[in-house]
């Protein structure tokens, strides 16, 4: 893929993106989240800058450090499973909704970890791989500090 190329939007990949990221806005709208929990700030935006980056360029193609599928398999394959996993992570969402629990906390933040990283890995998008590794190491973190805040 070039830069110029006209294909700007993956429209699967925003759909998942889209899919990933209404759950995770309503519920910071209908649960507040005390900040002070928090005490490392950087990692709270190194968790932001990954999980946004990773959003944008799962529906984006900027046409930097990517080289789209390199067989057809992958793209069916990339298909088949990040649907699945998506599927997973709004189950995950609907159970944190009712009743929080750390596993189910834990297991949407690799769920959702997993499905930026095998996307950036499968379609050869670089940038897309390191947010999404970014996202895993921030977002672990802000699991950690709010479960155990919800637990006590």
């Amino acid at each position: 893929m070039d830069f110029f190329s006209t294909n700007l939007f993956n429209w699967y990949g925003l759909a998942f993106a889209i899919a990933l990221l209404v759950p995770d806005i309503v519920y910071i709208k209908s649960n507040r989240i005390d900040r002070t929990i928090f005490d490392n700030k950087a990692m709270l935006y190194i968790e932001r800058i990954g999980k946004y980056c990773s959003i944008f360029l799962m529906g984006i193609n900027i046409g930097v450090l990517e080289g789209g599928f390199t067989k057809p398999i992958m793209e069916t394959f990339w298909m088949i499973s990040t649907c699945v996993l998506t599927v997973v992570a709004l189950i995950l969402w609907l159970l944190c909704f009712n009743r929080f629990s750390k596993l189910w906390a834990y297991l949407l933040t690799a769920v959702t970890a997993v499905i930026f990283i095998m996307s950036g890995l499968l379609q050869v998008k670089t940038l897309l791989l390191t947010a999404g590794v970014v996202y895993l190491i921030g977002q672990l973190y802000v699991t950690n500090k709010y479960v155990k805040s919800k637990m006590q």
